[in-house]
């Protein structure tokens, strides 16, 4: 079998995703053949890439990401949004600007914003072992089991209040605890059975919803979130 051309970029964010990436291609290396910018001196190695990976969350301030992110969108045929900021703007929705030496460093969107996204996959970071299945599914053209990638692919803000207000408080929430295990922050606590939310620790990596069995079930039946 032919190896994927898969390009990995990186466009700004605390490193977590990229690690992730790095740990999970000792298992896919005899599937795809990955450009990453820690592997190589400069440049791209190839002209064009079958699946192109981002990191971060794009800053609205630097014209030279937004162009970099529509140069990835030509390069590759498919595109990913790898983790939560790249994907819902995540922790990086709370940077306000004014740091040295970038005083405008504020703004950032998901990279929906900017461009066309085929599929996100969420985390804060995202398991080694996520990205390994995804492309397990993907190379075995298995469209239901990338359904919620798929779906999540058009989402541009989730989080903890949103698995309040859809799940917990409409009823549907069954008890148990993915929310709580996958919450990065300790944000979500299981009190007799049902989740409470410290707002201030939700970082809005929106992990609880996609971890939700009933919440992901509502994205892949069709639910929209915008």
């Amino acid at each position: 079998m032919e190896k994927l051309r898969v390009l990995h970029v990186d466009i700004g964010g605390c490193e977590g995703c990229n690690v992730s990436i790095i740990r999970a291609y000792p298992k896919l290396i005899e599937l795809i053949d990955l450009d990453i910018s820690y592997l190589r001196d400069n440049g791209f190695k190839f002209d064009d890439y079958d699946v192109a990976i981002i990191t971060g969350g794009v800053c609205m301030n630097e014209p030279s990401k937004i162009e970099k992110l529509k140069d990835i969108r030509k390069k590759a045929d498919v595109v990913i949004a790898f983790g939560s900021c790249a994907a819902f703007g995540g922790i990086l929705r709370f940077c306000r600007g004014g740091q040295e030496p970038r005083p405008d460093h504020r703004n950032f969107q998901p990279i929906n914003a900017v461009i066309n996204v085929d599929y996100s996959i969420p985390g804060c970071p995202p398991t080694p072992q996520m990205l390994q299945s995804f492309f397990k599914f993907f190379m075995s053209g298995n469209e239901a089991r990338l359904r919620l990638f798929k779906v999540s692919a058009n989402i541009k803000k989730l989080s903890g209040f949103d698995l309040l207000d859809d799940i917990v408080l409409t009823g549907l929430c069954i008890g148990c605890g993915a929310c709580e295990l996958s919450c990065p922050t300790g944000a979500i606590k299981l009190i007799d059975r049902r989740p409470t939310l410290a707002q201030e620790r939700c970082i809005r990596c929106g992990t609880c919803y996609i971890r939700c069995p009933r919440a992901s079930q509502l994205l892949s039946m069709g639910g929209e979130k915008r």
